[in-house]
């Protein structure tokens, strides 16, 4: 994704200018100039900047997209790219009279249930948004709803007290339970099924058996009660009220097990983990609490930059949905407290949050009388990993969805086949810090630590032969296109290793300092080489003879051949990254100005992007051969020593000195929406309507 942008400045200045142009005729405004095309595409690139930047992928979708119909450019379709792969999507949206305050999805997820201000309790198809059913018989507003475990039954409860139960498949009522004297905020079926837990504003919570509808247990808060939640087992109850504490109850002792407090403002939300490990609690002060429910020990505690009217969790706790009394519905990483994504979805207070058991599908009601049903997409376009206990150096992919990785500790073989929770395993324990496939991925060579060059089965990993040992590390390895021969560099030279026999075919010699980098190109005739010596040179392998040589400034860390132009891309450390035309040595394009250091570099198959990694932290991805930044990857917390693109470009993997291992989706990035796709249906897909007199996106 890309930093704030300088067509901000624009923005403001086009704006001004066409406040102040007199009134175009209606043809002016239908054929817009191109100049004015040009503008109008840069302040929708604007816009869109703005939204990747706030993480309002949707919105982000829509102004790319506005900037492609306007004036379609390779910033517009990363930019699209980008936010397309991470928006959710909104599946349907409905609007009834008065506010929509409680909402809760069947176990299977199929049906979802609203309720709110008009007495009526709506059952909807979850995937269509067609209505199943209307259950009504209270007389007034319904603040919660809850379905039983195996989905048969419904409760439901609001002012002035009473819970009414249904059963779903026939619509029906088919009790009443009486007893709380106020408004119910809190409705939660146990594990079971045999019992139900309430709350509300008459301070009490309560335990009732489903089949007689007698209460069977009664607690007290200090003030309102607003939320109860079953701990898996059905052991526990939690409660959270307006009185600032969230509260432990021991169904079997029936005493409160544990009083937790730090919570400064009205607590609204309250969840266990499906293990029973941890207790959440939500408050209006800005914060989500993780509880040990056993010892009433804090765990942890996420600080949300924005008002929490509601939140929901998945049972695993990596997925928070909180709402505020803004109108917006914001996705956060449990674990970490990073901001996925953020919603403008309401024009008054978010009452009620529900998300799905399959941890997908997510539906929102609001003060404005809007049921929102989103969709976040179906796998991660990013995932974060870790393994290695050192740091990560080097990246190889045997296949689509396999790739291995190098460090001090070893080798890992990563299994991609499930994107969002890939599975790994350490094959070898020596110190590996270069990586290379052959071209038809059937070999793998490693060079170590220490001097060795070991050629490898890819599949297996199995040891095929060692082609060398050298004097301190190798750093730089490269396969010929028929993968026949192997560079391998050293301290001062590179040698050339025939593969199917292993016998050395020769050396070329020139360079005075270690070699960092090596790079053949596709037709198998010509090598560049460069490490310390801050020299690059390009050989005639043939012959090995040197063609020619350029003088970089500083240290090269990283060489690559674009495919079929086999132009020369160079790198290193206080050195733009280069474009040289290898047949001729001229200087085509200058990249990175500035960059403090580069280290790594990866030219997609096909010849269309480059990917560079280095000390700023970032991946960044250019278009070739143009050199324009398309955009620049954040997340890692490190150095970014090697980069590598899948054989088929639908991932972009970066590895990095902070030991971790990303895996960017890059599909979308590759092959984008097509510029022609109607505007209209990709804006309802995210909820937006387009408002062109005013170049301005929003929501329905």
């Amino acid at each position: 994704m890309r930093g704030p942008s300088w067509r901000l400045v624009i923005l403001a200045w086009v704006l001004t200018s066409c406040a102040a142009r007199p009134a175009l005729r209606q043809a002016e405004v239908l054929q817009p100039s191109p100049t004015e095309q040009d503008l109008r595409a840069r302040v929708y690139l604007a816009k869109g900047d703005a939204a990747l930047e706030s993480r309002q992928w949707g919105l982000a979708v829509g102004y790319f997209s506005v900037a492609r119909a306007t004036q379609d450019s390779a910033e517009a379709q990363w930019g699209l790219g980008w936010a397309t792969d991470r928006a959710s999507r909104q599946l349907w949206t409905t609007k009834t009279e008065g506010s929509v305050l409680a909402a809760a999805f069947s176990p299977d997820g199929k049906l979802l249930a609203s309720a709110g201000f008009d007495a009526v309790i709506r059952l909807w198809n979850t995937a269509s948004g067609e209505p199943v059913a209307e259950l009504k018989g209270h007389a007034a507003e319904v603040h919660a709803v809850a379905f039983s475990p195996d989905g048969r039954l419904l409760a439901s409860a609001g002012r002035p007290g009473e819970i009414r139960l249904w059963d779903v498949r026939k619509g029906q009522q088919v009790a009443v339970f009486q007893g709380h004297t106020d408004v119910v905020r809190g409705l939660a079926f146990a594990p079971s099924g045999n019992q139900l837990a309430s709350c509300g504003l008459d301070k009490t919570v309560r335990v009732w058996d489903v089949a007689t509808g007698t209460e069977q247990l009664r607690f007290e808060h200090d003030a309102y009660a607003v939320a109860v939640a079953f701990s898996g087992d059905g052991r526990w109850l939690l409660s959270t009220s307006m009185d600032k504490t969230a509260r432990v109850w021991d169904l079997e002792t029936r005493e409160a097990l544990h009083r937790l407090t730090g919570h400064e403002e009205m607590v609204v939300s309250a969840a266990f983990s499906a293990d029973g490990s941890l207790a959440m609690s939500a408050a209006s002060d800005h914060s989500i609490r993780f509880w040990n429910p056993r010892s009433g020990q804090l765990v942890d505690v996420l600080r949300i930059q924005a008002d929490i009217s509601t939140t929901a969790i998945d049972p695993l706790f990596r997925l928070v949905v909180q709402a505020g009394w803004d109108g917006r519905v914001q996705l956060f990483d449990a674990r970490s407290g990073e901001l996925l994504e953020r919603l403008d979805a309401h024009r008054a207070a978010v009452a009620c949050i529900a998300l799905s058991p399959d941890g997908r599908t997510f539906a929102s009601g609001g003060m404005d009388g809007a049921l929102h049903v989103w969709a976040r997409p179906a796998s991660p376009a990013e995932v974060l990993l870790r393994g290695h206990e050192a740091w990560v150096e080097a990246l190889a992919f045997t296949q689509e969805q396999e790739l291995l990785t190098g460090a001090e500790d070893g080798v890992r073989r990563w299994n991609l086949a499930d994107r969002s929770a890939p599975a790994s395993r350490a094959e070898r324990t020596e110190a590996v810090v270069s990586l290379t496939s052959s071209p038809d991925r059937r070999l793998l060579a490693a060079g170590t630590l220490t001097g060795q060059v070991r050629l490898l089965e890819a599949a297996t990993g199995r040891q095929l032969r060692e082609l060398s040992t050298v004097k301190g590390s190798v750093r730089a390895l490269a396969f010929s296109p028929d993968g026949k021969v192997l560079a391998v560099g050293n301290e001062r030279d590179v040698s050339l290793w025939s593969v199917p026999d292993g016998v050395l075919l020769g050396r070329l010699v020139g360079h005075t300092g270690k070699l960092w980098a090596l790079a053949i190109d596709s037709t198998g005739t010509r090598l560049a080489s460069g490490g310390a010596d801050k020299v690059v040179r390009l050989w005639d392998l043939a012959r090995r003879q040197p063609l020619r040589q350029w003088d970089v400034g500083d240290r090269v860390r990283a060489l690559a051949f674009t495919p079929g132009d086999n132009h020369l891309v160079t790198a290193g450390m206080k050195q733009p990254i280069r474009l040289w035309n290898a047949s001729d040595g001229l200087l085509l394009k200058s990249m990175d100005e500035g960059a403090v250091g580069v280290l790594s570099l990866s030219v997609s198959p096909d010849g269309r992007f480059l990917a560079s990694g280095g000390m700023d932290m970032r991946v960044k991805v250019w278009s070739l051969p143009s050199g324009e930044l398309l955009g620049s990857v954040r997340g890692q917390q490190g150095f970014v020593s090697a980069v590598a693109f899948s054989p088929g470009m639908s991932v972009l993997a970066s590895a990095s000195s902070d030991r971790t291992l990303r895996l960017l989706h890059f599909d979308t990035l590759e092959h984008p929406p097509p510029a022609g796709a109607p505007l209209s249906e990709t804006l309802l897909r995210h909820g937006l309507v387009w408002d062109e007199a005013r170049l301005v996106i929003q929501n329905r």
